[in-house]
């Protein structure tokens, strides 16, 4: 897990993640599927200010939650597919 507090401006992220393909917004916020939370990288999830720019803590709880969900069941599913046997 990596919970990382960027303050009030969002900084070069695909710079500091080492991850160039990590796709942002145009105001430095990174890009999510709304309905999962994950980014364009597979298995990476992001909520909260980072995502919809600041905001109200009730948001960033409520996609906190919603991508915590969301990697529950990518989780599960990674684990169903290790699994079945041919």
């Amino acid at each position: 897990m990596v919970i990382k507090a960027l303050g009030f401006d969002p900084e070069n992220l695909p710079s500091l993640f080492d991850a160039q393909e990590l796709q942002v917004t145009k105001w430095g916020t990174i890009k999510t599927d709304f309905n999962t939370m994950e980014t364009n990288l597979k298995g990476v999830f992001a909520a909260g200010d980072i995502v919809r720019g600041a905001s109200l803590v009730v948001w960033a709880i409520k996609d906190g939650r919603d991508a915590a969900s969301s990697m529950k069941t990518y989780l599960e599913n990674m684990e169903l597919n290790k699994t079945k046997v041919a």
